[in-house]
């Protein structure tokens, strides 16, 4: 039996499509790299773009070789999962609100000034949003569904879930990249307080509803 007869056309369509709308739809990491991208460029995110798509091609490795087995059949730890990722989202509503989601000193052509200093505030590290992932509600949702739904009964295992894993980083890496460019697109209007105000009352709520929408 050929190792890649597993997949079909339509199942990676399938799939592709389910990767697609997961990683591209609002979420906890495309909220955060809307931030990323209005306070620090496009190119200060990518590492934090980057640290999303390759942490979540572990967790879906994970999950497809028997993680999600567990998770899904001790309720206890998916409660804990919920209760970890909805406080973490909590306090960066908190932070983000104290502090600002975007900062008040572009200039009027849409660039950030060089800021130095230990209380600088600094982007998201590639290893700090792979480890996100693992307290991302949303992510666990995608990842324990894949393997369920989308993930071939025959073949072999690795191949089927390696292709899987490849398959959801790439797409999941070219979605989250439109957030990033799209929070950087708003510097150009964020040097107008008023706008400014705006994004930041948005960026605060969106984070918000993040939190609270794991419960619902």
């Amino acid at each position: 039996m050929n190792v890649f007869s597993a997949y079909t056309l339509t199942s990676l369509f399938a799939m592709a499509t389910f990767a697609f709308v997961t990683s591209v739809t609002p979420g906890p990491n495309n909220i955060m790299l809307l931030h990323s991208g209005a306070r620090f460029g496009f190119k200060r995110t990518i590492p934090h773009m980057v640290g999303i798509a390759s942490g979540f091609c572990v967790m879906i490795l994970l999950c497809c070789i028997g993680v999600a087995a567990v998770v899904l059949g001790y309720p206890a730890t998916n409660w804990m999962l919920k209760i970890i990722g909805s406080l973490y989202m909590l306090w960066l509503t908190w932070k983000l609100w104290k502090s600002g989601a975007v900062p008040k000193n572009i200039n009027p052509e849409g660039n950030l000034p060089d800021v130095q200093g230990k209380n600088a505030a600094t982007p998201m590290t590639l290893m700090q949003a792979a480890l996100f992932q693992y307290v991302n509600p949303k992510a666990w949702m995608m990842a324990l569904t894949l393997p369920a739904v989308y993930l071939p009964k025959t073949g072999s295992l690795w191949v089927n879930t390696l292709i899987a894993c490849a398959l959801c980083a790439v797409i999941n890496l070219v979605s989250v990249s439109v957030w990033a460019r799209g929070g950087e697109m708003l510097q150009s209007v964020l040097h107008k307080p008023h706008y400014a105000q705006i994004a930041n009352v948005a960026i605060v709520l969106m984070t918000l509803y993040c939190a609270l929408s794991v419960w619902l």
